[in-house]
């Protein structure tokens, strides 16, 4: 199989790991991401040629020289699926111009609305039959860069950094 990409922001937050702690989401979902696998993704792109590869790499540095860091504010949950057991589990920000701005100069005409968030379970488990506790972990998370990510599935992390782009940084 080949390799497999994608542009996200990484998130780092105290406060988000208590609150997904204080969840035991593992009770509800089958995979729960660990704190150095949060993310809030901008593209996925799949398979990549080296070509392509080496083409984002650039596209990517330029993005990034002509931008600072942003601020996200993550507000609320995000639940994708149906209500009673939903398949993914997650944070979502606050939208802002900065993000959004961001998101349209990775992906110009993307093929389905930009909804970001940051996920932090999913798998709904079938033998489970109640809802993980509601809550909101109305945190601020500071981000410098983007990160070129590479899918790893069989490892640990799984999600493996390809590339660092500072912001502000050429």
């Amino acid at each position: 199989m080949d390799a497999h990409y994608f542009i996200a922001l990484p998130i780092a937050d105290e406060q988000l790991i208590q609150f997904a702690t204080t969840l035991q989401l593992e009770q509800y979902y089958k995979t729960v991401y660990e704190p150095g696998e949060y993310h809030l993704t901008l593209r996925f792109l799949g398979a990549l040629t080296e070509t392509e590869l080496a083409d984002w790499r650039t596209r990517l540095l330029d993005i990034v020289e002509t931008m600072q860091g942003l601020t996200l504010h993550l507000d609320h949950l995000e639940r994708f699926g149906l209500a009673e057991r939903p398949r993914v589990f997650a944070v979502g920000p606050s939208l802002n111009n900065q993000l959004l701005q961001l998101a349209q100069k990775i992906d110009p005409t993307p093929h389905q609305p930009f909804l970001p968030h940051v996920t932090l379970a999913k798998k709904w488990r079938q033998e489970v039959t109640l809802l993980p506790p509601e809550g909101i972990p109305a945190s601020y998370v500071d981000v410098n860069e983007i990160i070129l990510y590479k899918i790893c599935p069989t490892s640990r992390p799984r999600y493996q950094v390809d590339t660092r782009f500072q912001f502000g940084k050429k």
